[in-house]
């Protein structure tokens, strides 16, 4: 196991370089900080190099993790306290940060199926984002659509709110309105977008088997290229004094509303 205590050791820079977006999408890869949730990741086989804080290094969380066969396959590497503070986006973490190969699902041949899925048109919180994401695992989403202009689901504060569910769902970046209309039109799937206006209860909507279900930014909403393709306006009936609800508690209302009927 190497030891490593210079700021400019190639994995450090590495990690560090992974931090922006254009890197993460050049290499394919992204960080993933925390035990549970690189033990999750390894069990998937995406797991290539592990870095530990040295003073945490017989930490026996730690320990166990590295006894694992499929943390094992990977390049693990002790690093001195101050050279890993470069590398540590979290307050009191645990000491443990993966490099992490992204999970590759190609638009141009997605296969859409009966069921549930999900787009999302500009939402910017990476909270949110990584909300929304893991409750689509636990209520069976089949997978999840990004328009471009929705923040990157492989920035480190989106990964820590997933909790592993990046690789848990077919996830398609950077969709356009046309990607985005030939998918619906082929796929023979029905759209429901939530909106303000004109449109009905979420919960008093027959859903279609093929659904296809349509958020939008935290403060505008769905822009209006996206919601002229949609077909169908519903919305979650507000019984106090607000207008609305965040758009992760708004989509889990919504995926949890559709699946009861769906699967019913």
């Amino acid at each position: 196991m190497e030891f490593i205590q210079s700021k400019d050791n190639k994995t450090i820079k590495h990690i560090i370089a992974l931090g922006q977006r254009k890197n993460r999408q050049k290499s394919g890869e992204y960080i993933v900080e925390g035990i549970r949730s690189i033990r999750d990741i390894a069990a998937m086989g995406a797991v290539k190099t592990v870095v530990i804080r040295e003073s945490k290094a017989q930490d026996k969380n730690v320990l166990d993790l590295l006894t694992l066969d499929s943390v094992q396959s990977a390049h693990t590497y002790i690093v001195q306290d101050p050279v890993f503070d470069k590398i540590d986006n979290t307050v009191n973490g645990q000491g443990v940060v993966a490099i992490v190969s992204k999970p590759k699902h190609n638009i141009e041949s997605v296969s859409i199926e009966d069921g549930l899925y999900i787009t999302l048109d500009g939402v910017q919180d990476p909270g949110n984002l990584g909300t929304i994401i893991r409750t689509a695992v636990a209520a069976g989403v089949k997978g999840i659509f990004l328009m471009k202009g929705t923040v990157d689901p492989f920035n480190d504060k989106t990964v820590r709110s997933t909790m592993s569910a990046l690789h848990k769902i077919p996830l398609y970046e950077d969709v356009t309105l046309s990607m985005l209309h030939d998918i619906v039109a082929e796929s023979n799937m029905t759209t429901y977008v939530t909106a303000l206006e004109d449109s009905e209860p979420y919960h008093s909507v027959n859903y279609a088997k093929r659904t296809m279900l349509v958020l939008g930014n935290e403060g505008n909403g769905v822009t209006p290229e996206v919601m002229n393709l949609c077909t169908n306006r519903i919305m979650i009936p507000m019984y106090g004094d607000m207008e609305s609800l965040n758009v992760s508690v708004a989509a889990a209302l919504c995926m949890y509303k559709v699946q009861e009927q769906l699967m019913s």
